[in-house]
């Protein structure tokens, strides 16, 4: 993403040099509070860290010198590493925006309930303005002109008090206009005056429906800042607000911010990494799998689970060096194995492994977590204090952005990642640095991934500069000083006036090129129940054995179960396939199952779905248990012959099986269908 903040480098330079030119009374002041009385371009011990500072005077310069060159329409945005304080750096502009600017308003939004309990822990009683000696001895304010309401928190404050509140803290779908508690949300952010708008994890918000609210919200939000780890999102997209502050990890590592991650990789020739599909029973070595190819046909990964012995393998080097970093730790706190798993069944057969096989205490987190759990994921030291510490923490892409434990010490990953985004958020989870009375601040400290070769992930330890160390038997062990790297050094601008500004193209007198800058939200279909029941199944499938067609069966489902009506061609004479249900999967072989797991296997797979289709329509996950009930519905009457799961008929549940990635696709591909669930699904 380009750093907009480039072309005036030179000048910001110039202007903290000569002692903030231009800026107001107040903020002189403010900045003044929070400098090192020796040298005023720089922050004062016990208040914020240097990049912090250096993000506060940008955004400071961005508002009050350059004024509407860069905060608006869009916002700012700040680029910080995971681990890099960017709550810090919120409470500081908010402290700024309210001593400088008397703005009595600050709204925090957030995509998800693992960031907003973060948030919520670091703003309640205005804990982070008190940690960071944010706020002037002799100011007119204090931390409780900072009180905090967390919309749907089951906390103190809420709803009722969303009008007259200070600073709001909510999820960003929680003002979302197609569902009435977003439209009221909304009415009431708009009746109470002007407010300023933090946007974190900003790299969240491709939803169109998000653009609709920020539109909506535009003209009563006086300052915008957006904060990210990855501005690049999952989608391809980047956020609308302009970039005008970068500090990677690189940086963090000179500055021993952060961990040092370093990547241990199996031998392979002990290690042979497999995936069995558990319908199937096909097994495969891990670089025959297509992964990319299996996202984007949305077949459910709960089909492929990783194989007992090459798991075990993996776990035990993994373990070997979770013993390393309790030596490291020296009792002073408590090491944390976070093992990321393709799929929840895989996640659930991962913590059973460690529970049962490997006596190691693990902690499984995954969409039916409660809140509860997820509180108990984000503060594990009370395990330990209770005598029942947790020692591994197993989840498929629930914890990635907002899960912050820096005693997460070492990383197995159990799947490949074909999204960069995903992949930095979840190395990210470690790098975090252990910071207590008994560890240095600068004490070396490592975060340990265990990774496959065959995994290829070469790329993503490019991104953080990961040493390696390959052919790692599964009784190898390492001493500290062998596996910490050269600290890379900082990358530090000196010449800013050198810098050469690229002009942005203007495609104006371009008559070839059209670009749509508009994405409209899809009307919610009120008749969703009538386009739910109006979608067609075909009642033929395609047999496919040993990864080769030896034939096509035309079969109709009756009250008998699957009918053959023309027996296969012979496979020397059959010609090309062209049958309407490429986007199903082979899963012909499903006798290995009993009836209850076969059970267990299409709710899970129903969940699964209901999260992917509020993924892609832009919704939280809050509505997954709305939209499971809703293709439960439609699958008993589709294919069950209106039986609950449990007392369905086998060769039914194994038909409804074998079509839930076809009804996804059909569901996906009606607009408005997944919208209208959500809005008028329980009316």
């Amino acid at each position: 993403m380009l750093n907009q903040f480039s072309r005036y480098e030179e000048e910001f330079q110039n202007w903290v040099k000569g002692g903030y030119p231009g800026a107001r009374p107040e903020t002189l002041d403010y900045l003044h509070h929070l400098s090192d009385p020796r040298d005023e371009t720089e922050p004062r011990e016990g208040t914020l860290w240097p990049h912090q500072w250096d993000s506060l005077l940008r955004v400071v310069f961005s508002h009050e010198i350059r004024r509407g060159d860069l905060a608006q329409p869009d916002g700012l945005l700040l680029n910080v590493v995971t681990g890099g304080g960017k709550t810090a750096v919120i409470a500081a502009v908010m402290a700024w925006l309210r001593t400088a600017h008397d703005i009595q308003r600050f709204v925090i939004l957030c995509p998800n309930l693992i960031v907003r309990d973060r948030l919520e822990d670091d703003f309640a009683n205005g804990r982070v303005f008190a940690d960071r000696d944010l706020i002037p001895l002799d100011s007119i304010i204090s931390r409780d002109d900072f009180a905090l309401t967390t919309l749907g928190s089951d906390r103190p404050g809420g709803w009722a008090n969303l009008l007259g509140s200070t600073v709001i803290l909510g999820n960003i779908h929680q003002f979302y206009a197609s569902s009435k508690t977003g439209q009221a949300n909304l009415a009431h952010l708009l009746n109470g005056g002007r407010f300023a708008l933090f946007n974190d994890e900003a790299h969240n918000s491709p939803a169109p429906e998000w653009d609709n609210t920020l539109q909506t919200l535009r003209e009563h939000i006086i300052l915008r800042v957006d904060t990210t780890a990855t501005p690049d999102r999952a989608d391809g997209g980047q956020p609308d607000s302009k970039m005008i502050y970068e500090y990677l990890i690189q940086d963090a590592l000179a500055d021993r911010l952060v961990k040092t991650p370093v990547v241990y990789q199996p031998n392979i020739a002990t290690v042979e990494l497999t995936y069995t599909d558990r319908n199937t029973g096909e097994t495969r070595r891990v670089e025959e799998i297509d992964w990319e190819e299996v996202e984007r046909k949305g077949i459910s990964p709960a089909q492929w689970v990783t194989d007992d012995k090459p798991m075990r393998q993996q776990m035990q080097i993994a373990l070997r060096r979770l013993k390393e970093q309790e030596r490291r730790a020296k009792g002073r706190y408590q090491p944390i194995l976070f093992v990321v798993a393709v799929s929840k069944l895989d996640a659930q057969h991962a913590a059973k492994t460690l529970n049962n096989y490997f006596k190691v205490n693990a902690l499984l987190i995954t969409e039916e977590s409660s809140d509860a759990e997820r509180r108990q994921a984000a503060d594990l030291q009370n395990a330990r204090r209770a005598g029942k510490p947790y020692k591994a923490v197993v989840s498929v892409l629930m914890l990635r952005e907002g899960w912050d434990v820096p005693e997460v010490g070492v990383i197995l990953l159990l799947r490949k990642f074909s999204s960069k985004v995903y992949g930095q958020q979840v190395i990210g989870r470690g790098l975090r640095r252990v910071r207590n009375r008994e560890v240095a601040e600068d004490e070396p400290q490592i975060c340990a991934v265990v990774d496959h070769p065959k995994l290829e992930h070469q790329w993503l330890w490019k991104i953080f500069d990961s040493a390696i160390r390959d052919n790692v038997g599964l009784d190898d062990e390492f001493e500290e000083t062998e596996d910490l790297p050269t600290v890379p050094l900082r990358q530090k601008m000196v010449n800013p006036q050198n810098i050469i500004v690229v002009p942005i193209p203007d495609f104006e007198d371009d008559e070839d090129i059209t670009v749509d800058i508009n994405s409209p939200v899809p009307e919610p279909l009120r008749n969703w129940r009538e386009v739910l029941d109006g979608l067609e199944y075909p009642a033929q499938t395609i047999t496919i054995t040993d990864q080769e067609i030896t034939g096509v069966d035309e079969r109709q489902l009756d009250s008998e179960g699957w009918r053959t009506v023309k027996s296969a061609p012979d496979p020397e004479q059959a010609g090309p396939v062209t049958d309407v249900l490429d986007a199903l999967d082979a899963l012909d072989a499903l006798d290995d199952l009993e009836d209850e797991d076969l059970a267990e296997a299409v709710k899970t797979e129903l969940l699964e779905m209901a999260e992917s289709l509020l993924l892609h329509a832009g919704h939280t996950a809050q509505f997954t248990g709305q939209i499971y009930r809703i293709l439960l519905s439609h699958v008993r009457s589709q294919f069950l012959d209106g039986a609950s799961l449990g007392l369905a008929e086998r060769h039914r549940l194994e038909a409804a099986r074998r079509m839930i990635p076809l009804v996804e696709k059909q569901i996906t591909e009606k607009s408005g269908l997944v919208e209208g669930m959500v809005k008028y699904g329980d009316q």
